[in-house]
């Protein structure tokens, strides 16, 4: 049985990890702080995790367009927008 309970935390330490620094305690006031408290991930990758993750600090978007309004007038962020866009649409399977 403890080999068993050590197997399947083997299996599951990695997959905790790679979510990055999200916890269930963890949230954010807005874009920004989201962001940057994610800054390890790259800035597209932070701007999607965030969104992603924390659907509270966004209005349900529509389409891309929707979002990258959103995040430019939330942020700005001119460099990395359309891809954070991009791939939070891929993410969330739409």
């Amino acid at each position: 049985m403890k080999q068993l309970v050590f197997s399947v935390s083997l299996l599951i330490l990695p997959q905790a990890a790679a979510c990055g620094d999200s916890t269930p305690e963890e949230s954010f006031d807005n874009l920004p702080d989201c962001v940057a408290d994610h800054a390890s991930l790259g800035e597209p990758e932070s701007i999607a995790h965030c969104l992603v993750d924390f659907p509270e600090l966004h209005p349900d978007f529509a389409d891309q367009a929707e979002c990258v309004a959103w995040v430019t007038d939330n942020g700005g962020y001119p460099n990395s927008v359309d891809a954070a866009c991009e791939d939070y649409f891929v993410e969330i399977g739409a």
